[in-house]
């Protein structure tokens, strides 16, 4: 055996049979709080994590660690600046999910103009009639306005031009100057994407400067028809500040595959809104995601451990 692989959480088994195949030990983790990880990483050499928490402590405590690998795009939950000072490697998947979460986003506006949740949860309490009493919206037409246009962002904005007839624009100041993407409109500031857009999509990485980024103010910036749209990160919005608006009626709904905090509560007010569409960060756990995610980071854990440039390194 060259090692042992630690997995804490659920992967598809195309990753168990690659790390076999490999010729990894495979290690099947009890759990996800801090002292049950650090005690099950002591003698393993990589891990691939989905949601656990990789600390500068668990580093510490584990210095048989060599590469941790994310499973999936988004990293936020793995100190990197430890990483960097102990040595340690990263590797992440930012290309296997992308399609899967592209599809996730166009379904919660869908969900959202046909008013999916009100339509079924009037129906089972016998009200047939609700469909005349409220209707939905078609998407043709309207304007999706994306904030971040990353390859998810690329993605969602081809389906919805291409595939639904929608106007989409898109704020992201990290885009090179001059930028041109065929059905896009490029807008110079994020207050006018807010005040225009039918729906609205959040496509960036939560750091300290987009964190609690969408609030109060962004809400009353919108129409009050106006939908939002996360599949990013929870608390890239402030979400009590969401869900007054939700209330007041300031925007027309939402379609969330993220909370803040997460998993939500099971008191939380979004449960109980009919405007709402929540999905439990499902995005990405697709069939097909789910077995390219856990196949990039065998592919990235074994770059690394064999003195190989990985094709997805974040340190």
């Amino acid at each position: 055996m060259r090692g042992t692989v630690l997995l804490p959480e659920k992967v598809a088994d195309e990753g168990i049979d690659l790390l076999k195949k490999l010729d990894y030990e495979v290690k099947f983790g009890r759990g996800l709080d801090k002292e049950t990880l650090v005690e099950d990483l002591q003698g393993c050499i990589a891990v691939i994590i989905r949601v656990a928490k990789i600390d500068e402590e668990v580093f510490e405590r584990c210095p048989d660690l060599k590469v941790v690998a994310k499973h999936g795009a988004g990293y936020d939950s793995i100190d990197i600046t430890a990483a960097r000072k102990l040595g340690r490697r990263v590797v992440f998947a930012p290309t296997a999910n992308s399609l899967s979460v592209a599809e996730h986003t166009m379904a919660l506006i869908l969900a959202c103009a046909k008013k999916l949740n009100l339509m079924g949860s009037e129906y089972s309490n016998g009200n047939y009639q609700i469909k005349d009493k409220v209707l939905a919206n078609e998407i043709s037409g309207k304007v999706l306005g994306l904030i971040g246009l990353g390859r998810i962002g690329n993605m969602v904005a081809r389906m919805a031009h291409f595939g639904f007839g929608m106007n989409v624009i898109a704020f992201d100041p990290y885009l090179p100057k001059n930028k041109k993407i065929e059905g896009v409109t490029i807008v110079e500031s994020r207050e006018e994407l807010l005040r225009t857009s039918d729906f609205i999509s959040i496509h960036i990485p939560v750091t300290n400067e987009t964190k609690k980024s969408i609030g109060a103010d962004e809400f009353r910036m919108m129409k009050k028809s106006a939908y939002l749209i996360n599949v990013a990160r929870g608390n890239v919005v402030d979400e009590a500040a969401l869900i007054e608006s939700l209330k007041n009626g300031e925007i027309a709904g939402a379609g969330l595959d993220v909370t803040d905090p997460e998993p939500a509560t099971a008191d939380n007010p979004l449960f109980g809104l009919t405007n709402v569409i929540l999905t439990p960060h499902c995005a990405a756990a697709s069939e097909e995601a789910m077995a390219r995610m856990v196949t990039d980071s065998v592919h990235g854990i074994d770059d690394v451990l064999n003195g190989r440039t990985p094709e997805f390194p974040v340190v």
